[in-house]
């Protein structure tokens, strides 16, 4: 069988080594021609090798109207996530949903590491599961973005976590309803649906106890809540609550996992506090990169000043619901969003390279600057990685300008 490797960037890379350790047959293809120029050239694709091609192993930025996946079966197209599900003999917990899956799986996969249990937290977090040799007493915390399920065929989850669900992604997806059941996609890959937990509002807005029965077993939103102050979690609830029926289906201890919440995972550039100048905190979201998760974030802080920036993915300003302790919004020219729909001041830049001195001008008057970006970074940035990085470097330098 020979593989085709759509797409090179660090999924594609990692594609590539594990077929190499499974001495499987393959080509690659990147529409970025810079990135195969070090790879030897008999491995790299030709329209006219097509045929010869038996699976398309596709990294998730790919979109589906590419125009070789626009001639290739579908069936035939699978994810590196397809790969590791088909050899890995661990316990395989797969979680989504629009926003918090990234602090979810470090969560958990955190949780279980300090309890003596060996995990690896994988997938969308910027890690291939291809990465890890795990055995089959490793927990896989995978999270899965909407782009993976989209093409994944054959997963095997023992235990599924559906967070939430909230409009994104409808520059890659043609609709909401294919975005809807490309995350529903989870729930057909679970061994048992006792094994799904469902985020607290998540099966109202989906309807999903018309495709699946609750589990009669699952501990209650009303039992935890009664049990546990989840004002004292450093989570958002929503985290908090999933978090705690994962740990009851995993049959751990309760009153452990409370008391992991109230420590605080300082997750790089998702609601990361790194700085203070002057009493001002300086916190780097730069993973935020859709509406809603810019709502939660501004729920989380006071009198502060919000940052935003990227590419909105076609949802309109009226998805963006700011708690009003965001007193002012700086916002790239280019966002193109509704200035009357913010009950705030608001500064409309000419590029987010100008930022420096605007918040070097501003921060004083905050308590809170906020650097939560609601789009995409791929406009100025290679990814939200590298536009984190950017803002810190930005407050870093404020940092040494201070007596």
């Amino acid at each position: 069988m020979k593989s085709l490797i759509l797409g090179y960037g660090k999924t594609g890379q990692s594609v590539k080594k594990y077929l190499d350790t499974m001495s499987k047959e393959y080509l690659i293809h990147d529409d970025n021609l810079d990135l195969l120029k070090e790879i030897n050239k008999e491995l790299v694709f030709k329209e006219s090798q097509l045929e010869q091609v038996d699976e398309i192993i596709v990294s998730p930025g790919i979109k589906p109207d590419h125009k070789l996946l626009k001639e290739f079966p579908e069936n035939n197209v699978i994810t590196d996530i397809d790969l590791f599900s088909n050899v890995f003999e661990g316990t395989f917990i797969g979680v989504t949903g629009t926003n918090g899956k990234t602090t979810f799986v470090n969560l958990l996969s955190n949780f279980l590491n300090e309890n003596g249990i060996e995990s690896i937290a994988c997938g969308n977090v910027g890690v291939s599961p291809l990465e890890f040799e795990p055995n089959q007493n490793t927990y896989a915390v995978v999270e899965l973005s909407s782009f993976q399920l989209f093409y994944s065929k054959n997963l095997k989850l023992d235990f599924g976590v559906f967070l939430n669900f909230h409009s994104d992604h409808l520059d890659w997806h043609k609709d909401l309803e294919e975005y809807k059941n490309a995350k529903i996609k989870l729930l057909s890959f679970l061994k048992s649906s006792n094994n799904l937990i469902i985020g607290t509002n998540t099966l109202s807005s989906l309807k999903l106890e018309n495709i699946i029965g609750v589990p009669s077993e699952e501990i209650s939103n009303r039992e935890i809540t009664k049990k546990f102050d989840f004002n004292l979690s450093n989570y958002p609830i929503d985290t908090s609550i999933a978090f705690i029926k994962i740990v009851d289906k995993l049959n751990l201890n309760l009153e452990d996992a409370y008391k992991f919440l109230k420590n605080e995972l300082n997750t790089e550039h998702r609601f990361e506090n790194f700085a203070n100048i002057n009493g001002t905190r300086f916190i780097n979201d730069s993973k935020s990169t859709n509406f809603h998760s810019v709502s939660l974030a501004s729920e989380r802080v006071k009198n502060s000043l919000l940052i935003m920036h990227g590419i909105t993915k076609n949802v309109p300003t009226s998805e963006l619901n700011l708690s009003n302790e965001i007193k002012k919004v700086i916002i790239p020219q280019d966002m193109n969003l509704d200035q009357n729909l913010f009950n705030c001041e608001v500064e409309v830049i000419k590029s987010i390279f100008e930022l420096e001195e605007i918040v070097k001008k501003d921060f004083h008057r905050f308590e809170t600057v906020l650097f939560s970006c609601g789009g995409s970074s791929f406009n100025d940035f290679e990814n939200y990685i590298e536009r984190g990085k950017f803002f810190k470097s930005i407050v870093k330098k404020l940092k040494g300008g201070q007596n």
